[in-house]
């Protein structure tokens, strides 16, 4: 055996050891690759997890644009057929014999949006001719009957009309089209004046799209030419003269939408765009565009649409609008505050001149609209309260009213016309009348600018149809209804409650009554003792002069000696309601009214003895005009005429001889009580003549002193008031027995020797006579005149 041969025990070993070594080297290799075939599987599962996600996400896009899809196609359908009520004032009636001249009716006619045309080419227009007037009458559904647009001729003659004529001859009677004061929509207190796509004009339609969004008619709710084409020009003009937005987009942002500038919004904005595209008509779309878009602010009213921009910015209908107005309000879209045509003239006439060169461009208007567009100046109203006039405080009574027989939701949808017993002159006098007296009254006081407010009611006096009515010194900015809701004690107002129940209760105008001190010592609680304005007693008199000067004692003695359980439910049947005070400071009116509440009280009297409470709305008709609601005045009767005539008699004497004295229309054939709570915080006037009733209230908002009484208060604003509308004197009942007495005494006496006044006084009574002044010598004196004695 060779030395070097190992021996087979050490062989064994070794190769022991190699076999071990290549099986650990094939599991190495074994394991390498089982590691390597696992990698593939990590990123299958990453690869699954991705589209599972994306599937979730493609799902979590489809059911939010079917929620949008659902929740905007509900809202866009309800509102777009939503038709407000539209509410209107009491039309302007014409006939011979009335009194009204040549100026006034112009002044109605512009009111209502009637333009001066020497070929009245359309309804809306009106000419003069000669000290006539031609007029082209728009047509209209009144609550009777609808009335087709006509030609008409009025003629005048000592400021009345002398007649009016037709094209089929002499016309008795015709009416005015009543001026549209508001409407009922449902939401954020949004008006508008919702059109059909028939009523929309052509100009109009082609001039948005031609304006706002070329592509209208091809895009599909959003335009990436639009929004290229809008910031070319931007980049070139170096300022913002087209938006991106289609008509579409800005329907969205109208609707649905707030005004915020992020990219979530905007991506919800487009969505929202192509589902409505994808959903509704271009008509359709551009009709909601015209009735939503938003045109301005007028107070706490947001004007939407261009029927009620038409209205508000000049006074026309939107059919009556002539190229260049068709521009301005075109204009005013891009920026409503920015192109404010009242506030920046200067802004919203060089836009408007841009778009009537768009309009020539584009071949909408020709040469000659051109040029007369560009020479004509902005033409809005001198004023945004002129036309398409919007009187909160009477909205405000109309809804109260209707309110017991609507749901918010048929006046807000189903279209219906509500005509109402406003007189737009009188209430614009009537607010005219509050605000610059108010002014007058606190530069005369040295009191803070704005710290007095005031309220006042106009009604006719025999059936309580509200003719205006003002709830505060803006009467055109919605906020706190004074006539309606502030209820304040009403003073001296009450006073001829307590004489009306003396009168019925055996007592007269001529009877004496003691102005002298007078405790009431109640059950319960300190002892009262009431006092004189002046702080003085006056002793016997006869009770007209106690009314007339409005003294308390008087008032208190005669109160007590009726019997305040009498007074007060007397109270009750001409208010339908109980009094809130039931101890004797009642009857010097430690008792609150609204002013809507005192009127009612005084409509009482100036009836001639019927409670009419006052009303605002005459009738409601539907869609089709027909009438599904009558509201005629309430009548009951609460006085006796000879009572009620009596009472009348001494409210005229308050005038002439007493409290209302310093009114320049005392002694014109007027009634009225002034009236001033403790410590003159609370200023009043109710007054009436024949034809109008009138409560005026003069205090603060915070309940603090004025310093006013009611003569020099709440009585100068109805002077103001009654300084446009005149006087219609009363008329008192030829069976009345009226006796002339010394005002201070009540003896009977002449008024060549005493200051007398003439007063009812039963047959049964027999008045002492003034000394040496008795009307027993008065046949004596015509006896002696005859003769020349």
């Amino acid at each position: 055996m060779p030395e070097y041969a190992a021996p087979i025990t050490e062989l064994r070993p070794l190769a022991a050891r190699k076999a071990k070594s290549k099986r650990a080297a094939t599991k190495s290799a074994a394991t390498r690759r089982s590691t390597k075939n696992k990698r593939p599987s990590v990123w299958l599962r990453i690869a699954k997890f991705g589209a599972l996600a994306s599937v979730l996400g493609a799902l979590g896009v489809l059911g939010y644009l079917v929620y949008l899809d659902r929740t905007i196609t509900k809202t866009f359908e309800g509102r777009r057929w939503s038709v407000p009520a539209q509410v209107y004032a009491q039309p302007l009636e014409l006939h011979a014999g009335a009194s009204l001249d040549r100026r006034r009716l112009q002044i109605e006619l512009e009111r209502l949006g009637y333009q001066q045309h020497a070929n009245l080419p359309t309804p809306g227009t009106f000419k003069r001719r000669g000290e006539d007037l031609e007029i082209y009458l728009r047509s209209f559904q009144f609550m009777e009957r609808s009335r087709s647009a006509q030609r008409i001729t009025v003629a005048f003659r000592n400021a009345h009309i002398a007649g009016i004529s037709g094209e089929a001859g002499d016309v008795a009677l015709i009416r005015l089209d009543p001026a549209l004061i508001g409407s009922f929509f449902p939401s954020h207190g949004e008006d508008r004046v919702v059109l059909t796509p028939e009523e929309v004009p052509h100009l109009l339609v082609a001039g948005l799209k031609a304006i706002e969004d070329r592509n209208f008619d091809q895009h599909i709710g959003f335009s990436l030419r639009g929004i290229a084409r809008a910031f070319l020009v931007n980049l070139r003009s170096g300022e913002r003269r087209q938006g991106g937005s289609t008509l579409t987009q800005q329907l969205v942002k109208s609707y649905f939408l707030d005004n915020s500038r992020t990219i979530e919004r905007k991506l919800k904005e487009v969505a929202m765009a192509v589902i409505l595209d994808w959903r509704f008509s271009k008509e359709d779309l551009l009709t909601a565009y015209v009735n939503e878009i938003f045109l301005g602010q007028n107070g706490a009213r947001a004007i939407h649409g261009f029927g009620l921009g038409a209205q508000f910015y000049f006074n026309k209908h939107l059919s009556e609008l002539d190229p260049d107005e068709i521009a301005t309000l075109i204009a005013i879209i891009r920026g409503p505050s920015f192109y404010n045509p009242f506030r920046h003239p200067e802004r919203a006439l060089e836009r408007r001149d841009r778009i009537l060169n768009t309009f020539h461009n584009d071949g909408l208007i020709d040469t000659a609209q051109l040029e007369q567009g560009l020479a004509q100046p902005l033409g809005v109203v001198a004023s945004p309260t002129s036309g398409g006039a919007y009187y909160p405080a009477f909205m405000d009574r109309v809804r109260q009213e209707l309110r017991t027989l609507y749901d918010p939701e048929a006046l807000e949808s189903q279209g219906l016309r509500i005509f109402t017993t406003i007189k737009p002159t009188v209430q614009e006098a009537t607010q005219q009348a509050v605000s610059d007296t108010l002014a007058q009254i606190e530069a005369d006081r040295r009191i803070e600018g704005g710290a007095l407010q005031a309220a006042a009611i106009v009604a006719d006096s025999q059936t309580g149809e509200i003719h205006a009515l003002v709830g505060g010194r803006k009467g055109r900015v919605d906020g706190f209804n004074r006539a309606l809701n502030a209820s304040r004690p009403v003073g001296s107002l009450i006073k001829p409650v307590v004489y009306l129940s003396a009168i019925e209760s055996g007592l007269h105008l001529g009877s004496t009554v003691h102005d002298e001190p007078v405790t009431i010592e109640p059950e319960f609680g300190e002892p009262w003792t009431p006092k004189n304005f002046d702080d003085e007693f006056h002793g016997d008199m006869p009770m007209v002069r106690a009314l007339a000067q409005s003294l308390n004692l008087a008032t208190v003695n005669v109160g007590m000696q009726v019997g305040l359980d009498l007074i007060q439910q007397r109270f009750r049947t001409l208010v339908g309601h109980d009094p809130d005070n039931p101890y004797p400071s009642f009857l010097l009116g430690a008792e609150s009214l609204s002013p809507l509440k005192t009127l009612e009280l005084y409509g009482n009297f100036a009836s001639g003895g019927f409670r009419t409470p006052p009303k605002a709305v005459i009738a409601v008709l539907d869609e089709s005009g027909r009438a599904i609601s009558q509201h005629p005045f309430a009548l009951e009767q609460t006085i006796d005429a000879r009572h009620a005539a009596t009472i009348n008699r001494a409210l005229e004497i308050v005038m002439a001889k007493g409290t209302g004295r310093s009114s320049p229309y005392a002694r014109q054939g007027v009634a009225g009580k002034t009236g001033t709570s403790n410590d003159n915080r609370d200023s009043w006037f109710a007054g009436f003549d024949n034809s109008a009733v009138s409560v005026v209230w003069i205090g603060r908002d915070d309940n603090q002193i004025t310093g006013l009484t009611g003569a020099s208060g709440a009585l100068r604003i109805w002077n103001a008031m009654t300084a446009t509308r005149g006087i219609d004197p009363l008329v008192h009942p030829p069976s009345e027995q009226l006796v002339d007495i010394e005002f201070t005494t009540g003896l009977r006496a002449r008024a060549s020797c005493a200051d007398i006044v003439t007063v009812p006084v039963p047959d049964t009574e027999r008045l002492d006579i003034k000394p040496g002044c008795g009307i027993k010598n008065r046949l004596g004196n015509r006896v002696r005149r005859w003769f020349g004695g």
